[in-house]
């Protein structure tokens, strides 16, 4: 059956995306961070202290106590891994660097523990259950740190495309202040300039009319378009726009609005895979199946309660109830450790703590990706939108200009050389110095004419590029990248073609927007070539990509980009790759293209 169930493909999505956060925050450089050390010790003197030493209050000091010395000591060994994984080049290697690291770490810290709290207290070493506590040792460190890890990740990527993105759009927001100022001295400029013209041109039909008086004029009249034609094509940073500064929200969160349920289950998962170890050591398989049988209804309990009672509310708010429910459910899953561990075992109390505590850390997390990617979404419209404004309307700016040098050169300069030519071979007549004035009259208005429609299509707000948008538009781009463009002869002549020119020009602008998301450098290459009946629009950028390369339709602008788009990795740059039809009139509407499977390699190659 075509396209097959929706459902299956979304949790395949999913599972997929959350692969390549996980691996890519492991990946990143900074999986043993700061932040990784503080929260490791709050988890050791709490949820994964010594427990099995602990009978009564100075037992639970003494717990404590060895718990941090534990993890201070494991720190200390993994300081020659953090200072590796900084050094070393390849992603993987360092992926495969920390875990490892933390798995050993995770795996001798039971050793490492017994070792301290004999030495300090001169006990007997308990080593029962030794399996249970290495397990679940190794997955709490590794499940724990790698939640930090992408916590950590997704902030940072927000911070950084989000700096990018508005610096750019700040750059573009000068620009509109240049187009502003540039708009107002044309029309200061342009009816003025008219008035000289008919002006000269009266005193000159007033005095004797001669050969080398109707060149003179008409040198006037040259100068004048010439004038318009360099302003036409003046760069728009050369133009001193009005001040104005640019603010940037900084306002502070609370840190209730930085939780986000985390989907359905994860919580309760990683919970149980952390608890059913050790009960399953205390009380053998039944009770480690109670766990299972009591926790997963709990916790699932848990995240529908939460969706419930937050639905429509603040965020504020959404983190005031998810704490609430999930210190409820440590509550009840201290109620069932109790009966599965016994009334005498102090271990029953750690759901109390632990369950609320990874509850919170993976909500934490989840908002940080999510807020990730909404940041970059809306930053990404934002500089696409005000490119892409600023381009029309800038080439909305120039046209009345190049519309006035076309009219002065051909018009009214082409009349001035046919009374020239007359009043060289005869005397004018009333006829013909009359009907020299109306033609140049007709010619003026024009003008003012078509300055009067391009205010009025302003103020209607329906601009339209035409074919020069593409050149405009790296214009415009040029203020916030350093662009080097390289477009072929076949493609330049394509691309006389409005409607193919603005569809390339959407394309670039969407290049441009990635380069500014994927590089921290300032430099931008555009290539645009014929190849079998299709223009081939590429534009890249130093960089690393941040998330899942993906095709056409994944991406932000999936509605433009249409099949065949792919963005991916080449080398140290990020190139994002577009097929453009020569032909639009049969062109299908963009269908989206072939997912690639999320194990598939991270990114294509090209030659």
């Amino acid at each position: 059956m075509a396209g097959g169930d929706p459902a299956p493909a979304a949790l395949r999505r999913r599972i997929g995306l959350g692969a390549h956060v996980w691996w890519d925050a492991v990946s990143s450089g900074a999986f043993l961070s700061p932040a990784a050390l503080w929260i490791s010790i709050l988890i050791s003197v709490t949820v994964m202290a010594p427990f099995q030493h602990f009978g009564d209050v100075a037992g639970f000091a003494h717990v404590v106590f060895v718990g941090f010395l534990g993890v201070a000591a494991l720190a200390l060994l993994l300081v020659p891994v953090a200072l590796a994984e900084r050094r070393l080049r390849r992603a993987s290697h360092r992926g495969i660097l920390v875990l490892t690291a933390v798995a050993l770490a995770a795996g001798i810290r039971p050793f490492v523990n017994e070792a301290i709290y004999v030495g300090l207290y001169d006990a007997a070493p308990d080593l029962d259950g030794l399996g249970a506590r290495i397990g679940s040792n190794v997955f709490v460190w590794l499940a724990g740190l790698s939640i930090i890890a992408m916590t950590v990740r997704s902030v940072e990527l927000t911070r950084g495309s989000r700096r990018r993105l508005t610096d750019a759009i700040a750059a573009l927001t000068a620009g509109r202040r240049r187009l502003a100022r540039f708009e107002s001295e044309n029309r200061q400029m342009l009816a003025p300039l008219i008035s000289s013209l008919r002006r000269r041109r009266d005193e000159m039909l007033g005095g004797t009319i001669d050969f080398a008086a109707v060149r003179e004029y008409s040198e006037v009249v040259r100068a004048a378009s010439h004038r318009l034609e360099e302003r036409a094509a003046l760069d728009l940073r050369a133009v001193e726009g009005d001040t104005g500064e640019h603010t940037v929200d900084t306002a502070s969160r609370s840190p209730l609005t930085m939780l986000r349920p985390a989907p359905y289950l994860l919580t309760g998962f990683v919970f149980l895979t952390g608890a059913v170890p050790y009960a399953h050591h205390v009380n053998g398989p039944w009770a480690a199946l109670a766990a299972i049988l009591a926790g997963a209804p709990v916790t699932l309990a848990a995240d529908a309660l939460i969706r419930w009672l937050s639905r429509g509310r603040s965020p504020a708010r959404r983190g005031r109830v998810l704490v609430a429910v999930w210190l409820v459910a440590g509550v009840a899953m201290t109620v069932v450790a109790w009966g599965i561990l016994g009334p005498t075992d102090p271990t029953r109390f750690v759901p109390l703590i632990s369950l609320p505590l990874v509850a919170i850390a993976l909500a934490a997390c989840t908002d940080a990706i999510a807020r990730a990617a909404d940041s970059a979404h809306r930053l990404e419209t934002v500089l696409s939108l005000v490119a892409r404004t600023l381009t029309a309307k800038t080439a909305s700016a120039r046209r009345p200009l190049r519309n006035a040098a076309h009219v002065l050169h051909g018009r009214v300069q082409g009349r001035c050389v046919l009374l020239a030519a007359a009043a060289d071979e005869w005397e004018l007549t009333p006829e013909d110095i009359e009907t020299f004035r109306r033609e140049t009259d007709a010619a003026f208005d024009s003008i003012l004419a078509f300055i009067a429609e391009a205010d009025s299509a302003a103020l209607e707000g329906t601009l339209q590029s035409a074919h020069e948008d593409l050149f405009e538009l790296v214009a415009t781009w040029s203020s916030v990248l350093g662009v080097s463009s390289d477009i072929s002869p076949e493609a330049t002549d394509a691309l006389q073609e409005p409607a193919l020119s603005r569809r390339v020009a959407t394309v670039v602008n969407e290049g441009f927007v990635n380069a500014i998301k994927h590089s921290e450098a300032r430099k931008v290459w555009l290539s645009v070539d014929v190849a079998d009946g299709t223009l081939i629009v590429r534009t890249w950028s130093i960089g690393v990509l941040d998330r899942v390369p993906v095709a056409g339709t994944d991406l932000r602008a999936k509605d433009v980009l249409g099949t065949g788009a792919r963005i991916y990795q080449r080398d140290d740059a990020v190139v994002l790759e577009v097929p453009v039809p020569l032909s639009l009139d049969g062109a299908a509407a963009p269908t989206p293209a072939a997912r690639r499977p999320w194990w598939a390699p991270r990114a294509s190659r090209v030659g």
